[in-house]
């Protein structure tokens, strides 16, 4: 799994770079090979105004050609980078049990059979 991490409207230093990708990792290691690459977008929205600015996108392209997209947004970087891992770990699966589902022989004769 390749992890890109980039920073808007403030510098990405080692500890939160490493932060992210030590996070990310490990909530999504359980998907192995599934996962080809995630790119994490982080930014300070207000900058040094403070508030609930920090954001955080992971696109995140799965082995298939899938694509997941998902954007949070928190008043503290840490808190945002681990509710995104966490709902990014529940699309992932979401997603890889519906392609699972339609891949089982059963179905996949029944959409090709099926009257239009």
């Amino acid at each position: 799994m390749n992890i890109a991490v980039r920073a808007q409207g403030f510098e990405l230093s080692a500890a939160i770079d490493t932060f992210v990708r030590n996070d990310i990792r490990s909530t999504m290691a359980r998907f192995g090979d599934e996962i080809f690459s995630v790119d994490v977008f982080l930014k300070d929205t207000n900058g040094p105004k403070g508030g609930i600015d920090k954001q955080v996108l992971l696109r995140i392209q799965l082995r298939g050609g899938q694509k997941l997209v998902l954007q949070t947004i928190r008043e503290d970087l840490y808190a945002a980078v681990r509710v995104s891992a966490k709902r990014a770990k529940r699309a992932i699966r979401r997603n890889l049990r519906k392609t699972r589902r339609l891949d089982k022989p059963g179905l996949r004769n029944f959409f090709a059979n099926a009257p239009v």
